[in-house]
């Protein structure tokens, strides 16, 4: 009998960075060629691990239970702007580059990472780029590896691009800044760029950590800083050029695949009853990711919305997730408002279960702009409503306008909801004017183009092949 390969999977525990590498990771275990390996901290939960795939736990803790023991929720929100943008360098960026309290205990993962790497001896490592100590065993062994990451092109090469555009054309990260940037923007745009390198990359927590790290021998720099390249590296993402910022020039090792989302069971199946519920009318689904909470003033703000929305189209429907699953005050249209703590089967068996049934997907995806929930509307063929409140959400938004699928649910108030405010942009997205069945076809347009819910982990699987072979 042919002996398998073996491929090591290493990621952070939050589904934001874990969802990838779960989804790719359950896609290869269906070949009986591979012996499928999945490192991350216990925080993760081995429920999630897929079937086929071997679990091992991590010693140390998840970034969101260092956040939590500092006070934050995960990300600390932030206004669109300059003064948000310097806001989330100083406290967000750092966190993610750097998110440990000091090198001890970043060096007590690494060295279990090196030591689970010695032990199982892979052919191949599969990494979360923000998971920096496994990035950074594979280096140290001189391990062949693989970035496999939830992160868009714009994200790996920006820097890349011609004639400095990403000073002048293109907005930097956390500004929220118009995209393309306005001539007047520009003068903010290169003092963002400035202050996120002085702020983050040579934040004195990320520098004493890149200095530990060559004091071990762990060559290169730091993984977490997105935009080091390595070219001797394939970097895999869940971006196509469709849905991405018209960029010029994209390396050919960092390959878009399209959504990276994991199999999941229908809904039909998990849960009958939801998805009955779901084909009696046209549904408007709420899904505000899995670190954002809202407290009672804004969590009453966004059902008001939702409220004013169903008073307005009595043929349509609201589900939103939300954790306590009931609010007090609950109005009008709260026969038509759903609430549940959590979405059974993934999200996508949700969007899609109506489709699934010989109707039409989900008329609108209301989220926070996670690159996975932008994935998962655009592999199931949903409009978007995108209310950003941290770092890389503001490009997730910008992102949904540029493509004609949608549009923001909170401009004027980012990062907070206004139920004025998000009613109209729900209005707009999952209404009947032209402007909504221009969004509902031009959604449909894009998940043909990424071949739906099942094809990018299939084209990361088969990148992954290719790459062993080569």
């Amino acid at each position: 009998m042919e002996k398998r390969s073996t491929v090591l999977f290493f990621t952070n525990a939050e589904l934001s960075q874990s969802a990838v590498n779960l989804a790719t990771a359950a896609e290869l275990a269906r070949d009986t060629g591979y012996d499928v390996h999945f490192a991350t901290f216990g925080a993760l939960g081995k429920d999630v691990i897929p079937q086929g795939v071997t679990y091992h736990v991590v010693p140390g803790r998840a970034i969101k239970e260092i956040a939590l023991s500092k006070g934050l929720e995960f990300m600390p929100r932030h206004p669109p702007g300059v003064q948000g943008a310097l806001q989330a360098y100083d406290e967000a960026m750092v966190f993610v580059m750097a998110p440990h309290d000091d090198e001890a205990e970043y060096f007590a993962v690494f060295d279990h990472c090196v030591d689970l790497i010695k032990k199982l001896n892979p052919a191949l490592v599969v990494s979360d780029p923000l998971f920096n100590a496994g990035v950074d065993a594979a280096r140290f062994l001189h391990k062949r590896h693989v970035i496999l990451s939830p992160g868009s092109f714009k994200d790996h090469c920006l820097h890349l691009q011609s004639n400095l555009q990403f000073a002048w054309k293109w907005p930097v990260v956390c500004s929220g800044f118009p995209t393309p940037l306005p001539l007047s923007y520009i003068p903010s745009n290169v003092y963002l760029l400035y202050q996120l390198i002085r702020r983050s990359y040579f934040n004195p927590r990320v520098v004493s950590l890149v200095k530990a790290r060559a004091a071990r021998g762990i060559p290169g720099n730091l993984p977490a800083k997105y935009n080091f390249i390595d070219p001797a590296v394939l970097y895999l993402v869940p971006s196509v050029r469709e849905t991405e910022f018209p960029l010029a020039y994209i390396p050919p090792n960092l390959v878009g695949c399209g959504p990276l989302l994991p199999p999941f069971v229908p809904l039909a199946l998990a849960d009958p009853e939801l998805a009955r519920w779901l084909r009696t009318r046209p549904t408007v689904i709420v899904n505000m990711g899995s670190h954002l909470t809202y407290g009672a003033q804004q969590a009453g703000e966004v059902l008001a919305a939702l409220e004013q929305f169903a008073a307005r189209h009595p043929d349509k429907q609201v589900l939103w997730k939300y954790p306590h699953a009931s609010l007090p005050n609950a109005g009008k249209g709260s026969a038509r408002v759903r609430l549940l703590a959590w979405l059974p089967s993934t999200p996508v068996a949700c969007l899609t279960a109506s489709a699934a049934a010989g109707g039409a997907p989900a008329l609108a995806y209301v989220h926070h702009g996670g690159a996975n929930s932008f994935n998962e509307a655009v592999a199931a063929a949903v409009p978007q409503v995108v209310c950003p409140v941290w770092t890389d959400t503001y490009d997730f938004a910008a992102r949904v306008e540029h493509m004609g699928v949608g549009v923001r649910g909170n401009a004027a108030h980012a990062p907070n909801v206004r139920a004025e405010e998000l009613a109209a942009a729900l209005d707009r997205v999952a209404g009947d004017s032209p402007e909504a069945m221009g969004f509902r076809e031009q959604a449909r347009a894009l998940a043909k183009v990424v071949g739906g819910p099942e094809t990018g982990r299939k084209i990361a699987v088969e990148q992954i092949r290719k790459f062993m072979a080569s």
